[in-house]
């Protein structure tokens, strides 16, 4: 009611974590209490428990329970062997999170009087998505459980909170989980068999039933926020259960729509172009973190089919500033047209002459729309003609339309250059021989397999890529996912697939003046 709980980030302390209450008509912060454990997540499950989603190390999975002695000889040995990592797991390690080894994510049960912590969850478990069910008796989850190997298959389990049980719901080792929830009291899995489209298929809602799966809503959309910003401040959430009604959050072509389920199907509630960044639902509206018509991050309330800006929190940051509205082009092609922008630089003449940049999204499973983004501003305020799209291989158009299997580099190298080709022909300001290209990540893989195979560029600048899908494979924290995804015949022997889709393979070709921009940390 009037006092908001929230986790304390500001300790060193990886054991334990503090949880601080505010009351919201003012006042400081209070601190709560310190719960032996690494919490990422914690809510109010019922009058009784808090809910916390946190990690554990499973050499040492009951910390929590320990003497406080016995907790700080657990330090103590850490400390004294922190210098060198065992890593025998896979994966072993996350991009942006370092090493991962021996580290899962469980359910815990935290009296809200005396803090007792109980743990619902098998040891080896590592819990991807969990719902409580309306009448807050019963936990649903999907999870994992390994103890050298976490494949792509988890299964789904209940707890009830009155009996201490937990029922394995799904045993099944052939369905991608991407979100198990309640509704109508009836569990639900968002996954996919990946039968189709393989390992990158968009996931289907199905109904689970006497540890059977029986197909519910057939939509061809990647349900996550797919548009790219580096705007963003925190991260927000794409789906959530109000009460049994719930709302999910996926890419129509190029905007970040959310949608509801009524009469067993995909109902749009918001639907303009720009991204949703996260969310939450009112009596008789719904309000939304997002950016619209070139602005940064504001608060807006969907009402009646109506969106309406009720903050204006970072206006003045671009009150005195150049901001370039994105002009839509779109290559038409068979069979999908490739959506793209143009942003044009600032006092733009077309009598005059102008450099430019191409640039590619990451990915590949993404996509750019028309919402801000600082890179690509700040070019146009220099006065760079900046243009860019989405080529096949990215989110918001189904899953024929993401699908690269063993098309990396052919199709959507295609749709790249096509784009180019028809941006100079509607811009002919622009000075062929001073075009740039750029991207990150996937975007740093294309611009690298691009100066490959053309010298058409004036320079490139490839960011946190991937030039060699060998050791892509063999030791990133992506492992072995890629050959998977991509259906090679024996995944642990296709060294020949993989280096016939690697950059770093034409590398002998490259004319291009060519600068790379990565990070020491960057795992992937």
């Amino acid at each position: 009611e009037n006092h908001v709980v929230f986790i304390n980030k500001n300790t060193s302390d990886d054991h334990n974590t503090e949880l601080f209450e505010i009351d919201v008509n003012g006042g400081e912060a209070k601190k709560l209490c310190s719960i032996p454990l690494s919490i990422n997540e914690i809510s109010v499950l019922n009058d009784t428990y808090y809910l916390a989603q946190a990690a554990i190390d499973v050499t040492c999975p009951d910390y929590h329970a320990l003497s406080d002695a016995d907790k700080a000889a657990r330090r103590k040995y850490e400390k004294e062997n922190a210098d060198y990592q065992i890593l025998d797991e896979y994966p072993y390690c996350f991009n942006g999170a370092g090493f991962i080894n021996h580290q899962r994510s469980q359910l815990f049960l935290v009296h809200k009087e005396t803090f007792d912590i109980t743990a619902i969850c098998p040891v080896f478990a590592n819990v991807e998505t969990f719902d409580v069910s309306p009448d807050r008796t019963r936990i649903l989850y999907s999870a994992q459980i390994y103890t050298t190997f976490m494949g792509k298959w988890p299964q789904v389990y209940c707890y009830d909170l009155q009996s201490g049980r937990t029922d394995t719901l799904y045993d099944g080792t052939a369905m991608q989980i991407q979100r198990v929830f309640w509704y109508n009291g009836q569990p639900v899995v968002l996954g996919t068999f990946a039968m189709a489209y393989g390992a990158m298929e968009n996931s289907k809602f199905y109904r689970l039933k006497d540890n059977a799966m029986s197909l519910w809503i057939d939509f061809d959309g990647g349900l996550y926020a797919s548009v790219g910003s580096d705007c963003r401040y925190g991260h927000g959430k794409s789906f959530f259960n109000d009460n049994g009604k719930p709302y999910i959050i996926s890419a129509d072509n190029s905007a970040i729509c959310l949608y509801t389920i009524e009469n067993d199907a995909m109902v749009k509630v918001i639907g303009e172009e720009g991204t949703i960044d996260d969310f939450a639902i009112g009596v008789d509206s719904v309000l939304v973190v997002g950016m619209y018509d070139s602005r940064l991050q504001e608060i807006y309330e969907a009402k009646d089919g109506v969106l309406m800006q009720k903050t204006r929190l970072n206006e003045t940051v671009l009150q005195d500033c150049y901001v370039a509205k994105p002009k839509r082009i779109i290559l038409k092609k068979i069979p999908f047209d490739i959506d793209g922008w143009v942003l044009e630089p600032m006092d733009f003449d077309p009598g005059k002459s102008y450099p430019a940049i191409l640039d590619i999204h990451g990915g590949p499973k993404c996509l750019y729309g028309e919402c801000f983004y600082h890179e690509m501003q700040l070019w146009a305020s220099k006065g760079y003609v900046v243009f860019f799209c989405n080529p096949r291989g990215g989110d918001g158009k189904g899953n024929s339309f993401a699908d690269l299997r063993r098309n990396f580099g052919i199709i959507d190298y295609e749709d790249l250059m096509q784009f180019t080709d028809l941006v100079l022909d509607l811009y002919p300001c622009i000075d062929r021989k001073r075009v740039a290209v750029t991207g990150g990540s996937y975007g740093g893989y294309m611009t690298n397999w691009i100066v490959g195979h053309t010298d058409r560029f004036c320079c490139a600048a490839t960011q946190r890529s991937i030039s060699n899908w060998i050791t892509q494979v063999t030791a990133s924290d992506y492992g072995i996912d890629f050959a998977v995804e991509q259906q090679f015949d024996d995944i642990y022997n296709c060294a020949e697939e993989l280096w016939s889709c690697s950059p770093l393979k034409f590398a002998n070709n490259v004319k291009t003046p060519l600068l790379f921009i990565h990070a020491f940390e960057d795992y992937r």
